[in-house]
């Protein structure tokens, strides 16, 4: 994530700018375990990839097995063009009436470990992943060994009242 962005979980003003609500927030950075165990929680992502010299993004469901990311996808745009690719994918919990949440992003190699053969692809295949959308998902691309980052929007933790005395 570009940590120079501050305002990426918050929406601010119409304009753009940052509204009293958002003042009120800070961003703090979250450890990669913890990234890891925020991404264990979900099963709901994005997963960028890049066709034709653009980025596109996709909503895909998935599951993750320790630090791998296993995505289920049926033959198109992600399975033709993710494969030993390097790829982002993103998962986010965000609460839109306190504005607070987090965001966690994974960059890495994606493969296709749909027809592999070694037992780490066996394994992984088995994965719990299910696809909101119905027809076949009989494909598996997999974020191995990925970097993780996020941040978390919270609100500052108030100052102790020992710290307001003169």
């Amino acid at each position: 994530m570009d940590s120079g962005d501050n305002d990426t979980l918050g929406h601010g003003e119409p304009d753009g700018g940052a509204g009293p609500l958002d003042q009120e927030r800070e961003l703090a950075e979250i450890g990669e375990e913890e990234c890891f165990r925020l991404l264990q929680l979900g099963n709901l992502g994005r997963l960028a990839i890049v066709r034709d010299g653009q980025p596109e993004i996709f909503p895909v469901n998935y599951s993750m097995d320790g630090h791998t990311v296993v995505v289920r996808t049926q033959p198109g745009v992600k399975l033709a063009y993710a494969p030993l690719a390097r790829v982002a994918f993103e998962v986010e919990d965000i609460d839109l009436v306190r504005r607070e949440g987090w965001v966690v992003e994974v960059r890495g190699h994606a493969q296709d470990i749909t027809d592999a053969i070694d037992r780490r692809s066996e394994h992984l295949r088995t994965a719990e992943v299910r696809p909101w959308i119905s027809g076949p998902h009989d494909h598996y691309i997999a974020i191995a060994r990925p970097l993780v980052s996020g941040r978390r929007l919270v609100r500052p933790t108030p100052p102790d009242i020992e710290d307001q005395r003169p």
